[in-house]
């Protein structure tokens, strides 16, 4: 393979998935490393480390994560994969939150933005959403995740320079108007932006959803339900 390749680290104990992940990866340019535990990545911290993990939940517990973190090095993202039984409170905090069943999109939209945005620290795990129809600014978006304090989301149509430094996003389906602040923004191909953001406290004079009520109705919602509402 050639030696510029984006190396990322794959520890899945379930096979079917781990040869999805692997091929999905291999498609998108990036060189899987297939690991058969997260002690692996011991073993990748030579002239080319990986720059990125993906791994079961299950071989990651809350005890591991400073070990894990150290391994990866600096600002290299933890992208956790879980199915929706799991605790959510037992995930380590700043890594990604990726919820089975999953498509290819999600599952590569979730790595190109953690190689983007690196592995920021927040004060809990952010959860993949099914396209969320949104506004920014009375502008169309969709929101790509969410986490008790922030949102992830993906607009057509516009451009980076256009995106203030704090705008209203609102989600009508959940009667849901909230201050976002701009924390980084991205545009993978022309005319789409991709943007994080971190929810401001609402005004006690405006009557909304609160954003952890939205949080936890949100990621409860099947991909079905979400075209029913759009």
């Amino acid at each position: 393979m050639a030696s510029n390749m984006v190396r990322i680290g794959v520890a899945c104990p379930i096979p079917g998935e781990r040869a999805a992940f692997l091929e999905w990866l291999t498609l998108a340019g990036y060189e899987p490393i297939p690991m058969a535990s997260v002690d692996a990545l011991a073993r990748e911290t030579g002239p080319r480390p990986i720059e990125a993990l993906i791994a079961d939940v299950s071989l990651v517990s809350a005890a591991d994560l400073p070990r894990i973190v150290k391994l990866l090095g600096h600002n290299r993202p933890l992208i956790l994969v879980g199915g929706r039984g799991e605790n959510i409170e037992d995930v380590p905090r700043d890594a990604t939150w990726m919820e089975r069943p999953m498509t290819r999109e999600n599952f590569m939209l979730t790595v190109a933005l953690g190689l983007a945005e690196g592995r920021p620290a927040r004060r809990s795990p952010r959860r993949l959403v099914p396209r969320l129809l949104s506004s920014v600014d009375g502008v169309t978006s969709k929101i790509v995740d969410v986490s008790t304090e922030g949102v992830r989301l993906e607009i057509a149509g516009a451009s980076p320079s256009v995106l203030p430094p704090y705008f209203i996003l609102k989600v009508p389906a959940f009667g849901v108007a909230a201050k976002v602040k701009r924390v980084w923004v991205a545009a993978p191909a022309p005319g789409q932006v991709w943007c994080g953001g971190i929810i401001e406290r609402p005004s006690a004079k405006v009557k909304t959803t609160p954003w952890p009520t939205f949080v936890k109705t949100a990621t409860g919602v099947s991909q079905l339900q979400i075209h029913q509402v759009d």
